[in-house]
């Protein structure tokens, strides 16, 4: 049985309706084929799909550093708690500070109705958000392209049940207008192709729905797009960038979003450049930390912003 609806699936192709069949999912206008896992995620980034050979090796790279690491047998006292483990568990962990308040001014202050929503969370690897929009009576439906277990959207069963698909962000195999929310934790910076990606989120989202990159590397406009903090990353064949606040900016306008907010992904304010700006009513945050980052070193910011009609 499907962890989703096969009504909202759509052929990464051609965009066609797609049945069941005894090989798992067909494709109804292409005939291409699409296998699903035992525990029934479809598995919808096929081989043949524009940069799929980047996107499978990234997966095998992020196995790769996790067991390098010692973090990828899963710990359920920390994926219980996470985002918000520097709160929960007394954690010092900038990454996860950053995640956790990002995610939560998405909550508080972009959803003003969370009942009822169909929301999709690319790039959502263990798929921890689960917990929040289930209790929330959402229905959620989580892709990456990493189908693991332990790290993957395999370990989202510990969560509960909902909706997990395996999937690349530049060619999302779900029917336009499908979600009322769709974001990313983390994710837009490892696209092969930034603008396809937000092009991408926003088309399966309803018009006023809301689209959101959380807590996405960036740099300021004279730095290298070269991060020496990614090299370890790329060693495994994990796709790494770091673009400027304004290019995610711009591929949000250019793809039919409009920017409500952009800000530091921890949340601190933006000084020493920006602050006055800042304080302007309504777009003095995104104009503040847009000045505030574009002669930063390497930040972390979120953009939100929602898809007009």
């Amino acid at each position: 049985m499907l962890t989703v609806d096969v009504g909202i699936l759509r052929c990464p192709f051609d965009r066609a309706a797609v049945v069941a069949d005894a090989e798992g999912l067909r494709c109804e206008r292409c005939g291409r084929t699409f296998g699903v896992t035992g525990d029934g995620i479809p598995l919808m980034l096929h081989p043949d799909l524009p940069g799929a050979r980047e996107k499978l090796r990234e997966a095998e790279g992020w196995l790769e550093k996790a067991k390098s690491e010692g973090w990828y047998e899963p710990d359920d006292a920390v994926d219980s708690v996470l985002p918000f483990v520097n709160r929960e568990l007394g954690w010092d962990n900038p990454l996860w500070l950053a995640n956790g308040h990002s995610f939560q001014v998405l909550l508080d202050r972009y959803i003003k109705d969370l009942r009822g929503l169909r929301v999709l969370e690319v790039g959502a690897a263990k798929a921890w958000a689960a917990r929040f929009w289930l209790e929330r009576g959402c229905e959620f439906v989580a892709t990456d392209i990493l189908v693991d277990p332990k790290i993957g959207i395999g370990r989202g069963a510990f969560y509960g049940d909902f909706g997990r698909v395996q999937a690349d962000g530049e060619h999302l195999p779900f029917a336009d207008r499908t979600f009322d929310v769709t974001y990313c934790v983390a994710t837009l910076h490892h696209a092969l192709d930034l603008n396809q990606m937000v092009a991408e989120m926003a088309r399966v989202t309803r018009p006023g729905g809301i689209v959101a990159g959380l807590n996405e590397g960036v740099r300021g406009v004279l730095r290298s797009k070269d991060n020496p903090e990614q090299d370890a990353e790329k060693a495994l064949g994990i796709n790494e960038h770091v673009h400027t606040a304004w290019h995610y900016a711009f591929a949000f306008a250019r793809n039919g979003l409009t920017i409500r907010r952009v800000e530091r992904a921890d949340g601190w304010p933006p000084v020493p450049f920006g602050y006055f700006l800042s304080r302007v009513p309504k777009v003095g945050m995104t104009l503040g930390t847009l000045a505030h980052l574009t002669p930063a070193r390497y930040a972390g910011a979120s953009i939100y912003g929602r898809r007009r009609a």
